[in-house]
């Protein structure tokens, strides 16, 4: 899989990766991840090109590391907000303006990172 992403409001840098897949992805709305504070939390996550679009959990071979998953968006990456349980992801309300949400080209994640499917 290759990721080019050219700068764009949701990220301000281009982005280029190329990952090796070893599976079939599939779409999800939140991801339980560890946000550099020592605590693991939960955020919706979704892709975004012009608005929102599906985010996807992807196995890869990370070179080095072994297996790990890729979460992916589109054109322009991801958004994510935090929110207190996976379900609420679909209460977030995306937008560029909103400073409690953030962007990241794509994420790479351990296997065994909780996700909730779309």
């Amino acid at each position: 899989m290759y990721i080019d992403i050219e700068p764009n409001d949701n990220l301000d840098e281009a982005v280029m990766a190329t990952f090796n897949v070893t599976g079939p992805g599939h779409a999800i709305t939140a991801v339980h991840l560890d946000l550099g504070d020592g605590q693991w939390h939960w955020c919706a996550v979704t892709g975004w090109k012009d608005g929102p679009a599906a985010a996807q959990y992807t196995p890869i071979e990370e070179s080095g590391d072994g297996p790990a998953r890729l979460v992916t968006g589109g054109d322009h990456g991801l958004r994510l907000a935090r929110i207190a349980a996976p379900d609420q992801a679909g209460q977030v309300v995306w937008s560029l303006a909103d400073a409690t949400q953030w962007a990241e080209p794509f994420l790479i994640c351990v296997p065994e990172t909780k996700v909730q499917t779309a």
